[in-house]
């Protein structure tokens, strides 16, 4: 007997629009008083405005030595270096360097 399927289209959003609060209800004492900081509004969208995604599959030892190289380049320089960052010099590099 197959499950019938759940009908989610009331949780889909389209992407770049940013969830609804739900509907205000009416507070009691204890829930005000209770209630933590507001949570931080969710990251703008990226501002480069990517327009295609592409994966990229790596072997075992090639995922370890980006995340090696990631850390060390974290440590040395204090800042947060992201495989996608990595990834985009590396090919803007190699571009560069061929003539593309």
């Amino acid at each position: 007997m197959t499950r019938p399927k759940a009908d989610l289209t009331a949780l889909a959003l389209p992407k770049g629009e940013p969830p609804q609060a739900p509907a205000p209800t009416e507070a009691t004492p204890a829930t005000v008083a209770t209630a933590g900081p507001a949570p931080s509004p969710p990251p703008a969208s990226d501002p480069k405005g990517y327009a295609h995604t592409l994966s990229l599959r790596l072997t075992a030892e090639q995922y370890r030595r980006l995340r090696r190289y990631v850390a060390s380049e974290e440590d040395r320089t204090g800042r947060r270096v992201t495989h996608q960052g990595v990834i985009e010099l590396a090919l803007a590099e190699f571009l560069d360097a061929r003539g593309g």
